[in-house]
């Protein structure tokens, strides 16, 4: 009774590690683990922050449209005062002579202060609108890359649940050849069956063996994928829902729809667009004069010696003004006429894009439709070739232990299970990539 007892409190600690395991590995559905990499991703993160870049450039075009006002001051002392030359008769001199004179002090200091508003400058209120439409392109690059993330990160999903089903149906191939061997090795020491036999068969469970540690690798290559995608560590544990036959049947198969407006590279390539004809309507605006306004007001004070601190008399004398700023383009050498040109170019460069946008999406969407179509029918065929390999195999293991068949027989019907195994789940992956394929064509990757 101690003894058990002991061996009890011995495997406790192994039953809590156990347990903190399993608790620990959480499940993520394909829908959890889309929200997860949209939140966490890396790339998402750096796409914002070019958004905020761009949001910022837009708030610099509204400091266009405000006035700009600036102070300054100076300080100057000449050790020499400069000397100007006027004419004598000036001051009552004979005509045709001249004096030196020196105008000033050689003390000066001054402060004032400036203002400059634009009134009117067509260039600034097109900018404006051209950076507001920066910031809708890069929205829609931020809108590409989810489209790219969550694409990605269905195909990772979807192949570790190929590779699971694989390992499912393997294992069982396993379980089958290695409870064959047992009883074969045992009717070798009864001196019914072959050491030829048992090693062939050795053979074959080791096969599946190999088989099945390749499958291991994939999926944990897989699943360091999927936790990459999601900015998850890697030593983080989870696992994905397994696949389920009715999900198959349960492929969208009706005529899709495609609207180009539904297409991230449509839009992106039509935002381009109305960004040339900004651009464009910008450089004609040069034909266009500029109004400014300005103005300012100063102080200035004079002193005999240098001494920061005093003017004569101890005053300071006041300056201001008030201007407008006229400017009128005459001639330029025709580089607006050649400027406006190019973007016309380039205008009629994306709009020709942006026709063969359409034709490629339309294209891409004729061909998942169909490769949904006949990808269907496939997993159908396999999933029916399946069960009847599954069943010869059951059926072969009888008749083997009844001694009516040999050994090689065994290994052939084996062998085509996993054939068919391997190709229900090459159908089972087809069909999902073909299902995901048709919802990147139809723009719906997303959900609204």
């Amino acid at each position: 009774m101690k003894n058990k007892a002991f061996q009890l409190l011995c495997l406790l600690p192994v039953f809590i590690m156990l347990t903190r395991s399993a608790r620990a590995q959480q499940v993520m559905s394909l829908e959890q683990c889309i929200d997860t990499a949209l939140r966490q991703s890396l790339q998402l993160r750096a796409d914002n922050y070019d958004l905020e870049k761009t949001k910022a450039g837009v708030q610099q075009q509204y400091s266009a449209l405000l006035p700009n006002i600036n102070g300054s001051a100076s300080y100057q002392y000449s050790f020499q005062v400069q000397t100007s030359v006027i004419p004598a008769e000036a001051f009552g001199g004979p005509v045709g002579t001249y004096s030196a004179v020196k105008f000033g002090v050689p003390q000066t200091k001054n402060a004032q202060i400036t203002l400059n508003q634009t009134i009117f400058n067509p260039s600034v209120t097109i900018g404006l609108k051209a950076a507001k439409l920066a910031v809708n392109l890069n929205q829609l690059q931020i809108q590409s890359s989810k489209e790219d993330l969550v694409y990605n990160l269905s195909a990772t999903y979807y192949n570790i649940q190929s590779v699971l089903k694989q390992i499912e149906l393997s294992n069982e191939t396993l379980n089958n050849t290695e409870s064959l061997l047992a009883s074969m090795q045992q009717q070798l020491k009864a001196g019914l069956a072959t050491q030829t036999d048992v090693d062939r068969l050795t053979v074959t469970r080791d096969n599946d063996k190999a088989s099945l540690q390749s499958l291991a690798n994939n999926r944990e290559k897989y699943y360091n994928l999927l936790k990459t995608l999601m900015n998850l560590p890697l030593v983080t544990s989870i696992t994905v829902v397994p696949f389920t036959d009715n999900e198959a049947s349960n492929a969208l198969l009706q005529t899709p729809t495609f609207n180009p407006d539904s297409k991230t590279n449509y839009r992106q390539i039509m935002e381009n667009i109305n960004i040339s004809k900004l651009e464009r309507q910008n450089i004609k605006a040069g034909y266009l004069p500029n109004l400014s306004l300005n103005g300012g007001y100063g102080l200035y004070g004079n002193y005999t010696n240098a001494d920061p601190f005093k003017s004569i008399n101890g005053k300071y004398y006041p300056s201001s003004y008030v201007g407008l700023k006229l400017t009128i383009p005459i001639f330029d050498g025709f580089s607006i006429r050649y400027q406006a040109k190019q973007k016309d170019f380039e205008i009629k460069k994306y709009e020709v894009q942006a026709q063969q946008t359409i034709q490629q999406n339309n294209k891409e969407l004729a061909d998942a439709y169909e490769d949904l179509k006949s990808n269907f029918i496939t997993y159908q065929n396999q999933q029916r070739n399946l069960a009847l390999a599954q069943k010869v195999m059951r059926d072969i293991d009888t008749q083997y232990k009844s001694g009516l068949v040999k050994v090689s027989d065994f290994i052939n019907a084996s062998s085509d299970l996993h054939t068919a195994q391997n190709n229900f789940v090459n159908a089972l992956i087809n069909i999902k990539q073909a299902e995901l394929n048709l919802k990147k064509t139809q723009g719906t990757l997303l959900k609204n």
